[in-house]
């Protein structure tokens, strides 16, 4: 009956798509023999097929391809049934007991007859132990007939490939011979090959999900993309959880009562109960193996309202027509938050499980997608992060994530995020300050002077600092480019020398870049985010709004008498104004106070339309300081709406 069923659903697939075949006939026009159909067709035939195979949980013989074009091997799975008496199914149906599965990944310029060879190695192997189980079973006790004895010696499987019913030579390479339409011939079994399924593979869910707080599906693709793929969400009760387990060891994962959406918001009665999120690639209309996953932890009560919303209510809708919204954001990396000295001195006033990223970066997530920035800027970014949980839930929301890391092996770094449907990446202009700084002649009568103090020069060229630097350009303007900068400078507080000379630095090269994009006959912007390390009484804020830093100007001396330099004046040519003013401060914590993050812009081709109000003194204070269970970082995002001019 359920080889009766195969067969109807494969009637029932060629009547849809109106095809009708006979054995040694033509069929609209394209050449057929017995099962071979027009690719597409048959693909999708054969893809109906496999999604009643994992539904019917019947084990068929199968062959699947994986051809990745950066790969230069091709990865070859074959499931096979060794059951003599049908090639896919036992007579009743079941799953035949002798399966056998192997891989193998061979180079696609290699002849056929060599992968072919390796198949049929492994299937004499896996037939020569199913004869030896069953002499055994006999005890030795009779003696064995003349027609065993025949078939032991003739008990090479034969194999071949076919296309289109014709054998193939085996002196073709891989590459020529593995592709979508052909068949693998094992014995008296054709099997359709599967090349390049979609497929996916999820990552597990976070231990802690919050209610009231969006959670995204973070994946690897293959042979799809996210937008293409079904997600499916459901929540269960604890006493269900060994059972939905069950059924994903057994790849036959239950979707009813599930609901499909690209993420998953748990309400007030989810609170307890466990998460199953499964996810069906596919291709257009081929589908793959389903995948599922389940929560580790139940769901956690969430912290209730959030200073953040009430910022959101100025920022329900995107930016108006003629304008963009920018953010920046240092986001308090995992890599300093937990720490020893952090947990006991530097933020001892917030909760340990407050603190940790785990909780951290839903409330980071939710924040970060309220102000529905054009333009975002990170800092403090780990990579996991980014990768993990920033990168999967807002490319779903249709932005574009570039990350770069800072120099010498450090974890985190800047992050930036371009909405598609208003912007399109012209470039990428990324530096490494202290690099840009050494060798790019831009840059080399500052150098020259840096270079006469030793201890100087060693300091700048030890920081980590980078410049991420991405031209965009509008896309219903795309005379109008937005040099999108930044950046985070060194921390230390004797160190304000270090920043101003890379401050400079990394103008020159804005400047430089601007100024190209200018000759394409462009209008090109600067907005320069970032967390600068620079209070608005220090040189690097004169320096962006003044345009000059005298060479006796007080912060040549942070670092003593030792680095002193006394010989650098300093300018820029750009009209900079800070766009979100000059705040009380955007770093909050409880032996800490100052404003260290801006959005520079070059006020001559852009204005300010709206800044987004920050959270009031009494909010930032009402448990101690930041962060806390509802500020998720030390700093504050700045948000502001821009236009040109």
């Amino acid at each position: 009956m359920r080889l009766f069923g195969v067969f109807k659903t494969t009637i029932q697939l060629l009547n849809r798509y109106n095809f009708s075949f006979s054995p040694l006939h033509s069929c609209r026009s394209r050449p057929v023999h017995r099962t071979i159909f027009s690719f597409s067709l048959y693909q999708k035939t054969l893809c109906a097929l496999c999604d009643f195979h994992y539904k019917s949980k019947t084990k068929m013989s199968s062959v699947s391809v994986k051809n990745f074009q950066d790969d230069e091997r091709l990865h070859i799975h074959l499931q096979l049934s060794l059951d003599p008496k049908t090639p896919s199914l036992s007579p009743d149906g079941a799953a035949s007991k002798s399966l056998v599965k192997f891989t193998l990944s061979r180079m696609k310029t290699e002849e056929l007859k060599f992968a072919i060879e390796r198949l049929r190695i492994n299937l004499n192997k896996k037939q020569s132990k199913k004869t030896k189980s069953k002499k055994a079973k006999k005890q030795n006790s009779e003696t064995p007939s003349l027609k065993e004895t025949e078939e032991d010696l003739s008990n090479e499987i034969p194999i071949k490939v076919l296309h289109h019913g014709v054998i193939l030579d085996d002196t073709v390479l891989n590459e020529t011979a593995w592709v979508e339409g052909a068949l693998l011939k094992v014995g008296d079994q054709e099997i359709p090959m599967i090349y390049n399924l979609p497929g996916v593979k999820l990552e597990k869910l976070p231990q802690r999900i919050l209610e009231g707080f969006p959670l995204y599906p973070a994946a690897e693709f293959e042979f799809t993309t996210q937008d293409q793929c079904e997600f499916y969400w459901k929540t269960f009760e604890k006493e269900n959880t060994d059972k939905v387990k069950l059924q994903i060891s057994r790849e036959s994962v239950d979707l009813d009562g599930t609901f499909q959406a690209s993420s998953f918001t748990p309400q007030p009665d989810d609170v307890g109960k466990y998460l199953l999120l499964a996810c069906v690639p596919k291709q257009g209309e081929i589908r793959g193996k389903v995948e599922a996953v389940v929560s580790p932890w139940a769901i956690a009560e969430g912290p209730g309202s959030c200073p953040f919303e009430a910022r959101h209510e100025h920022t329900k809708h995107h930016a108006e027509y003629s304008c963009f919204r920018v953010m920046t954001y240092n986001i308090l990396a995992e890599v300093y938050s937990d720490t020893e000295f952090s947990r006991d001195h530097l933020f001892n006033y917030c909760p340990y499980d407050a603190l940790q990223m785990d909780y951290r970066k839903h409330l980071l997530l939710k924040e970060i997608i309220g102000y529905k920035a054009d333009l975002l800027c990170l800092q403090e970014v780990d990579k996991h992060i980014f990768s993990s949980h920033l990168l999967p839930a807002l490319s779903t929301l249709g932005y574009t994530g570039l990350f770069m890391g800072k120099a010498r092996q450090v974890s985190e770094g800047c992050a930036s995020f371009v909405r598609q449907d208003k912007f399109r990446i012209l470039n990428s202009h990324d530096i490494v300050l202290s690099e840009f700084l050494s060798s790019d002649p831009l840059c080399a009568d500052i150098w020259d002077e840096v270079s006469k103090v030793e201890p100087l020069r060693e300091c700048i060229m030890e920081r980590s600092s980078v410049l991420q630097m991405t031209a965009v350009e509008r896309v219903d303007q795309p005379n109008r480019v937005v040099c999108l900068c930044n950046t985070h400078l060194y921390f230390h507080p004797t160190a304000c020398n270090v920043r101003l000379i890379l401050a400079a630095a990394a103008l020159r090269h804005i400047q430089a870049v601007c100024d190209a994009y200018t000759l394409e006959g462009k209008t090109a912007a600067m907005v320069f985010c970032g967390d600068f390390n620079s209070a608005p009484h220090l040189a690097v804020y004169q320096l962006m709004t003044s345009q000059l830093v005298p060479s006796d100007h007080v912060d040549w001396a942070s670092a003593g008498e030792e680095q002193l330099l006394t010989s650098l004046e300093l300018c820029q040519p750009m009209n900079i104004l800070s766009a979100c003013g000059t705040p009380s401060y955007t770093n909050y914590t409880s032996g800490f106070q100052a404003t260290l993050d801006y959005v520079f812009i070059n006020a001559d081709l852009l204005e300010v339309a709206k800044v987004v109000p920050l959270p009031s003194h009494e909010e930032v204070t009402a448990n101690i300081a930041l962060p806390n269970r509802v500020f998720p970082s030390d700093h504050l995002a700045l948000v502001c709406d821009l236009k040109f001019r």
